[in-house]
């Protein structure tokens, strides 16, 4: 029979982490209770952020892999000339920080968009963690390649049409939202059209221009602070007619 203060422990970590949006990350799938104990004991939680708040900046040491529990995050960087440029946007239960593993200093800014809360695995525990738990190091990893599939998804999309751009943005925040549970039709704009148009390599003109086109087309309604998706079939032909150069 499992000790009290053990059966204590347990069910304390099973409450916190069905709850977490890391839960992933800190209970892999055939995790031993050791594993689930020593994770937890490190990860830092429910460290909140209000908006306009940095959870790092560029130049600011590498600290630890960041993953957000509730609400949303951008990246920014500066080049030479001091031009800010946004590379990409965050959402609940996705990890970020990796900008800063290979020089340990971050190559970017990360800044809460509305009041924030995530965990944090420390830097100074990652390496030993992931020999403890390989189980992490994978999960890890797996979020390292969404990264790269996200940032070479984003680069095909840059080289279309502004229509297309604007499209392509809100479907693939359609599809993150989904994938957390979340609705996939009704997009919270936490971001401004200014942020969507410098991600997108367009201006802001363009973005309330093309918004206002596709809601006339019948596929999306837009308000002050969101985005409803009315036909997102008929939005991902619009995309794939363009592809097809039609």
């Amino acid at each position: 029979m499992t000790p009290p203060a053990n059966r204590e422990i347990k069910t304390k970590l099973q409450v916190t982490c069905q709850n977490c949006n890391l839960s992933d990350v800190c209970i892999p799938r055939g995790l031993s209770h050791k594993d689930v104990e020593r994770i937890s004991n490190l990860v830092t939680r429910k460290k909140i952020l209000q908006k306009g708040d940095f959870l790092y900046r560029q130049g600011d040491q590498f600290r630890g892999i960041l993953a957000i529990k509730a609400g949303t995050a951008k990246l920014l960087a500066l080049d030479l000339d001091g031009n800010e440029y946004i590379t990409g946007y965050f959402l609940p239960g996705e990890l970020l920080g990796f900008d800063g593993l290979a020089n340990e200093r971050h190559a970017c800014s990360a800044l809460a968009l509305e009041t924030l809360t995530y965990c944090e695995i420390p830097a100074e525990q990652i390496d030993t963690l992931c020999l403890e738990v390989p189980n992490l190091l994978r999960e890890l990893f797996r979020h390292v390649g969404r990264t790269l599939t996200t940032e070479t998804d984003h680069f095909m999309l840059s080289q279309r049409g502004a229509e297309e751009r604007v499209a392509g943005f809100l479907l693939d925040l359609s599809d993150r939202l989904s994938q957390r549970g979340l609705s996939g039709v009704e997009i919270k704009l936490t971001f401004s059209r200014h942020d969507i148009g410098k991600y997108l390599g367009l201006t802001l003109e363009t973005v309330s221009r093309i918004l206002k086109s596709l809601e006339s087309m019948g596929l999306v309604t837009v308000n002050a602070k969101s985005i409803h998706i009315l036909d997102k079939d008929k939005l991902r032909n619009l995309l794939a007619s363009e592809n097809d150069g039609g």
